[in-house]
């Protein structure tokens, strides 16, 4: 059954645009976007924080607008922030530039007329999230103009609020926009204070350049939101931990990851429900930061991504220890793999366009292809923009159907 909480229930209180808070010199005016990049559409990439009952610092008791301080400090570090993540400041010049012409991200002050514990303990809690989150933005194909960074900030009754960033996929994956999130909420922490300036590493096409299969004039990889159903489903530690033991004994694997049990599982059920159940695909994104040589850092900003995936044919195949034991083959092989000149996303791309389709669509004539994004390990609940640790960190709905996101839970190791 269809939901949506009454739009009565927002008020927008202020819009602004934030530019960086220095000039981005004129050697970095134009952003070069890899093939990877080019592949993208400028979808956002929504996430959220919840803080509860924000307290104002000590030094700005005075104020009597807490709103318009919280937001005044954001937008005051955002600025900062920017003038090293200069190219989410600036404007898509075509498929395959990024001018960085310091025209700013976008500011939304909200204010949202309940308390923060009816969003989180709703029945529909993934859906009443997306409150928070800026209107028909989250996973949107916003191919041209716009601003390719669009931050909101919520305040609810209960002194509480919620910071949401529509982060552009055509720039960075989620590993870089964990990096902006740490960096903003350490320049927002500590603004009192000297602040070590954000150094994210832009790698632009240095590592996936189109020389190879030349520029793409259109993305291929585009968001599809028509008829998308999202559900939070939680694996608490100790249960998760009961099948992990279980499936080890069963599958030989030693130590299955949380990412490998849990896809696993979720690719058997989501199969099983589906009325052609098989030949199915489970795609698997990889972040490969670590893989290619030399290694990249952390933080460097890019979508450095690649793809290693696994079949059911028969009955056998969808056995949880046989997915397990082939994911952990799967992940083997591609650790093995040059991840710059067999990178399987691009070569999936190619393919694709080669046969006149989208990328994952019926791959080699699979009734149904799952894709999942690991994010377990991605340290979401340690964004501390001065309140402390977020209450839920959640995603929007989108990008498509038959997509896993899977993510730390807030405590423990369960996902």
């Amino acid at each position: 059954m269809a939901f949506a909480l009454p739009s009565s229930l927002v008020s927008i209180c202020d819009k602004s645009f934030i530019k960086p808070s220095s000039l981005t010199p004129s050697t970095l005016r134009f952003h070069k976007l890899s093939f990877i990049d080019q592949s993208l559409s400028n979808m956002y990439i929504p996430c959220a924080f919840f803080y509860p009952k924000v307290q104002q610092r000590l030094e700005d008791s005075k104020n009597s607008d807490e709103l318009s301080h919280i937001a005044h400090l954001l937008q005051t570090s955002l600025s900062q922030t920017l003038v090293s993540y200069y190219p989410y400041a600036g404007k898509l010049k075509d498929n395959a530039t990024v001018d960085c012409n310091d025209m700013g991200a976008e500011f939304l002050s909200v204010r949202i007329k309940c308390s923060m514990s009816e969003i989180l303990d709703h029945p529909h809690a993934s859906l009443a999230e997306s409150i928070v989150l800026p209107k028909d933005l989250p996973w949107a194909n916003n191919c041209e103009g716009g601003n390719l960074l669009v931050v909101q900030v919520s305040k609810f009754d209960c002194g509480g609020i919620a910071i949401s960033v529509c982060f552009s996929h055509k720039i960075g994956d989620g590993c870089s926009l964990l990096n902006f999130l740490n960096d903003w909420s350490s320049v927002t922490r500590d603004h009192t204070t000297t602040t070590l300036v954000p150094s994210p590493r832009f790698v632009g096409d240095s590592v996936f350049s189109t020389q190879k299969y030349g520029s793409l004039i259109t993305p291929q990889i585009l968001s599809d939101l028509n008829q998308c159903v999202q559900k939070r489903l939680i694996f608490p530690t100790d249960k998760l931990d009961a099948l992990r033991a279980k499936v080890a004994e069963e599958s030989g694997v030693k130590n299955p990851t949380r990412a490998e049990v849990v896809s696993a599982l979720l690719f058997k059920c989501a199969t099983k429900a589906s009325s052609s159940m098989l030949p199915s695909k489970l795609v698997h994104f990889l972040n490969i930061r670590t893989m290619i040589k030399p290694r990249l850092p952390r933080n460097a900003i890019g979508n450095l991504s690649s793809i290693f995936s696994i079949e059911a044919t028969n009955m056998q195949d969808m056995e949880l220890p046989t997915l397990v034991r082939n994911l952990r083959k799967e992940v083997e092989v591609a650790y093995k793999k040059d991840q710059v000149e067999q990178n399987e996303l691009i070569l999936e791309v190619v393919e694709s366009m080669r046969e006149g389709k989208l990328p994952f669509e019926n791959m080699d004539g699979y009734e149904n292809v799952y894709t999942c994004s690991n994010l377990c390990k991605y340290p979401y609940y340690t964004v501390d923009f001065g309140w402390g640790r977020p209450e839920r960190v959640c995603l929007g709905n989108g990008p498509s159907k038959n997509a896993f996101f899977l993510k730390d839970y807030k405590a423990g190791q369960g996902v």
